[in-house]
């Protein structure tokens, strides 16, 4: 049984090093998101021009990105988290050029640092601006897909079947369609899996600080990489964290205030009118939709108590010494990835698209023909799929019986990643952290 493990522990590493086997390039595999991109704005409702008024914005959620970085660039930035004054810009159809129900607006939720990065889009017209986001989105999914496939050999022998399959997961089809972000933080997992892969953690740490236009989703990766002592990791992380801050505050001091109080109040952005709950795949969402009929208090105690559940998942997955370039690792990342998701405060559908990086990491450890004999390899390939499939019903489902089941498929694949320990033979203890 050793012989065997230890077999495969090789076989994996013989994926190591690029030069003893690379296969070509799929270029034209790689360049089928931005055939999709294409698509989407030739057809999709959300790019084409109509008369009157719009039942939703040009370019979808977009708009909230543009009006930011057109604040900054009018030298209006003081007025980024005035709530009234932005929900007025961003039904100015003289700026951005068509209408839309005054009821309906996007808050203003990001870090100022992130509206100020985004100012060159600001100079083209709305409409040209949300084109080239929605490009851009393609080309950060194309980008990640290359990342691993050069730099993470084990993944090739399924890649291409993987990559072609993942443009129809339902999640990413909406983040094209609606103007999201998605694929960004893809790009920033990706890239950020591969540099500790490759054993380059204070890069790998830079990286995965750029994360922090969405800071909240980089607490749980970030801590847990600490408590494990990967200090470089952490040391490149809030390097980034700190230079973006203190540049910020130097510059607009006003702003980095009103942006602590957007995230003081984050815990009930949930609770706020036109915020869909059965699209919520967190559990502090899934806790506000099956048990909003309790006291704010007991739901929060309910949401607290199922967070430290996932946490103990994640510590058990995460035990022992930390190996980069093993096996073992691309489970553990998977499983921090996972949790990222059920512990973020807020995580609608489109932003599952996240979820195929670890769905690519965990299937990439399957021993070729062998892992539907093995238990737990066949219920996490289960586990998968039905995340997969499922994924563009989710929030219908959670509509009708007023439970997230993305939950209980996430929670699923933590306990079955903490329960195979089969990898630890190919993690040696003479490693250092």
């Amino acid at each position: 049984m050793n012989h065997s493990k230890n077999a495969e522990g090789g076989a994996f590493a013989e994926h190591l090093d690029p030069a003893k086997r690379q296969p070509p390039t799929p270029w034209l595999i790689l360049a089928l998101p931005l055939v999709f991109i294409g698509l989407v704005l030739c057809f999709s409702p959300n790019f084409k021009s109509v008369d009157g008024m719009r039942t939703s914005p040009l370019g979808g959620d977009f708009l909230q990105e543009w009006v930011g970085a057109k604040l900054f660039e009018r030298g209006e930035e003081n007025k980024l988290y005035d709530l009234e004054y932005v929900q007025a810009f961003q039904h100015d159809s003289s700026m951005v050029g068509f209408d839309w129900p005054e009821d309906e607006y996007f808050p203003m939720v990001y870090p100022p640092f992130y509206y100020a990065s985004l100012r060159p889009l600001s100079r083209f017209r709305y409409p040209v601006s949300s084109i080239i986001w929605a490009v851009l989105s393609g080309l950060a999914f194309s980008i990640s897909g290359f990342l691993l496939f050069r730099y993470y050999p084990p993944c090739q022998p399924v890649f291409g079947r993987c990559f072609v399959g993942s443009l129809v997961f339902v999640p990413l089809l909406n983040c094209f369609n609606m103007g999201q972000k998605s694929t960004y933080l893809l790009l920033i997992l990706s890239a950020t899996f591969v540099l500790l892969h490759r054993n380059r953690p204070f890069l790998a740490g830079t990286v995965f600080g750029l994360i922090v236009f969405k800071p909240h989703l980089g607490v749980l990766i970030g801590l847990t990489m600490l408590l494990k002592r990967q200090w470089k990791f952490a040391l490149g992380a809030l390097a980034v964290v700190v230079v973006v801050f203190c540049c910020s505050w130097l510059n607009h001091p006003r702003l980095i205030r009103d942006y602590a109080g957007v995230v003081s109040g984050m815990g009930e952005y949930v609770q706020t009118g036109g915020y869909q709950l059965a699209d919520s795949n967190s559990l502090w969402g899934a806790a506000q939709l099956t048990f909003g009929w309790l006291t704010a208090s007991s739901v929060k105690m309910i949401a607290a108590g199922l967070s430290l559940l996932i946490v103990g998942l994640l510590w058990r997955v995460m035990q022992g010494r930390i190996e980069t370039g093993s096996p073992r690792f691309s489970r553990q990342f998977a499983a921090m990835s996972v949790a990222m998701v059920l512990l973020s405060p807020h995580f609608y559908g489109y932003d599952l698209t996240v979820l195929l990086l670890p769905m690519l990491l965990v299937i990439s450890t399957f021993a070729p023909g062998a892992w539907r004999a093995n238990l737990v390899d066949r219920s996490l390939g289960i586990v998968w799929l039905g995340i997969f499939v499922l994924a563009g019903m989710f929030s219908q489902i959670a509509t009708v019986i007023q439970i997230q089941p993305s939950i209980f498929l996430m929670t699923a694949a933590l306990v079955l990643l903490g329960w195979d320990r089969s990898g630890d033979e190919q993690c040696p203890d003479s490693v250092a952290d």
